[in-house]
């Protein structure tokens, strides 16, 4: 694997190619001044993966510095001594943090490689599944959501079931892995990884075998040494069911955040996950919350795009099911989502009424949904789900074969298919919705004529708008769900720059 370099940028007095060891890995770049090179002609999108000030700055380096660096990327010594204002209000603003000089080289030798710049995530779905032959009780799976074995597991722990395919770990890398799963009756599992030696199918190099009180957390698998693939199976002992849903692994940062530096990990009691980004911006309102769409590779969408209207925001992923699961989930693992977003309002201390929910296609639900509660100034949507029941009746006979994972949403939350539970996943939305606030909240919405997922969004959220006040924006286009969405995203994102201009003076 072709690692990516991590580019680091210093500023300061001192010369550091020469007082430390710079590893092979790491772009060291060295700013000296307002009349340095760098960044004279630096892309808008191109962004230092590390900042290390070693000096305080001025006002103009601070607007400089501030378009390049990333959140939660930036790092002081002690010889920042804070006493202008453009360095405390960077620092804060990219929620930085303190490298002392004595340990340094370590920093660059063991930490610095934990801020790479592309982010990672999979999950490994039943449907990779193979179950041993030794397992002689039933074996059913709901879609692509949950593979369950029924019967009995034997009396001593034994292989009961294996994915067919082998992780890569390379030399160096970290990997972070998490097993969603659900049991009854007096079942017990473990989980056994094996590494093998790179081009060997049998030389094992390493071996984890992880009980339940391990499987409740995230599991890091740390490749010091050379590359070797990982083969994961499952043990398990007892009688009752083993429901296996997914098996994830993703680029760890060891500590330093999921998907980006900072990525937070929010986790029900049921151990049901969802990812949240934050990053303070200016820290002028709005807060804006971004809620990603259908995603099989795991990680946060829009990041660059909201990042590059400057306001303070939120990214927010679900990873589970095949995509996402649309962030539906017990009243917990809603609440969780809730009060992070009102936890960092606070923070800013901004109110609701500086509050923007947006997202795209899957995000507009979570905006939607979300925004029952939140009461926020404005909803921006492109391409609005509103009635995932709908979404999945859809899959039948207008949109075949065309987008299964609703009908996992469906099983997922009402374990059938039936007109009635389709009924019941529409409501989930609409009471909700019937039962908010919306007097002090603009929709600017983006639809497809032709929409094959759900062809009633929009007009459903027009019909079951009721409060006064409410302002509505719309704008519709030719095309199905997944057509004209370059269209689409340009007039989502002028209007959140018209909202920003408008509603904010920004």
């Amino acid at each position: 694997m072709s690692v990516s370099k991590i580019h680091v940028l210093y500023v300061g007095d001192d010369d550091w190619t020469t007082k430390y060891s710079i590893p092979d890995n790491i772009e060291f770049e060295v700013y000296e001044s307002d009349e340095s090179e760098l960044s004279a002609n630096r892309p808008a999108r191109k962004l230092m993966d590390l900042v290390i000030l070693d000096r305080d700055i001025t006002l103009s380096e601070e607007k400089k510095f501030t378009k390049f660096t990333r959140g939660y990327c930036l790092f002081a010594t002690e010889n920042v001594q804070m006493l202008y204002s453009a360095t405390s209000r960077y620092f804060k603003a990219r929620m930085g943090q303190y490298l002392y000089t004595g340990d340094v080289q370590y920093f660059l030798a063991h930490e610095v490689r934990n801020y790479y710049p592309n982010p990672y995530g999979e999950k490994f779905n039943p449907a990779k599944l193979a179950i041993s032959d030794s397992f002689t009780g039933r074996v059913s799976c709901d879609g692509n959501y949950n593979l369950l074995l029924d019967g009995e597991f034997g009396e001593d722990f034994s292989q009961i079931a294996y994915w067919r395919y082998n992780i890569p770990v390379f030399e160096g890398q970290c990997i972070d892995m998490y097993l969603e799963y659900e049991k009854t009756g007096n079942v017990e599992i473990k989980l056994r990884i094996f590494q093998f030696y790179n081009g060997s199918i049998g030389d094992i190099k390493q071996v984890w075998e992880l009980d339940e009180e391990q499987l409740q957390d995230v599991f890091r698998i740390d490749n010091e040494s050379d590359y070797g693939p990982v083969f994961v199976s499952i043990l398990a002992k007892g009688t009752g069911s083993l429901n296996i849903i997914s098996l994830h692994d993703r680029h760890s940062r060891r500590g330093h955040g999921f998907f980006l530096p900072g990525g937070e990990r929010l986790v029900s009691s049921k151990g049901e996950e969802v990812f949240v980004y934050f990053e303070k911006g200016d820290m002028k309102p709005p807060l804006a919350v971004y809620f990603s769409g259908y995603r099989t590779q795991e990680g946060f969408e829009g990041y660059y795009m909201m990042r590059g209207f400057g306001c303070p925001f939120i990214l927010v992923t679900d990873p589970r099911s095949e995509g996402g699961a649309f962030y539906l989930g017990d009243s917990e693992f809603e609440q969780m989502i809730t009060d992070y977003v009102t936890d960092k309002l606070d923070e800013l201390g901004l109110t609701k009424d500086e509050l923007v929910l947006s997202g795209a296609s899957m995000g507009t639900f979570g905006s939607l949904y979300y925004g029952s509660k939140l009461s926020p100034h404005a909803l921006l949507l492109a391409k609005p789900l509103a009635n995932m029941g709908n979404v999945a009746r859809n899959e039948r006979i207008l949109r075949a074969g065309g987008f299964a994972t609703s009908l996992d949403i469906l099983m997922k939350n009402y374990d059938n298919l039936s007109d009635e539970a389709i009924e019941q996943l529409n409501n989930r939305m609409w009471d909700r919705f019937d039962s908010a606030d919306w007097s002090q909240t603009k929709f600017i919405i983006s639809y497809l004529y032709e929409d094959d997922y759900d062809p009633d969004g929009y007009p459903s959220i027009l019909s079951h708008l009721k409060s006064s006040g409410v302002e509505v924006y719309g704008k519709g286009s030719h095309g199905r769900h997944t057509d004209n969405s370059a269209n689409v995203m340009a007039w989502f994102k002028s209007q959140y720059n018209n909202l920003l201009h408008d509603d904010f003076s920004r």
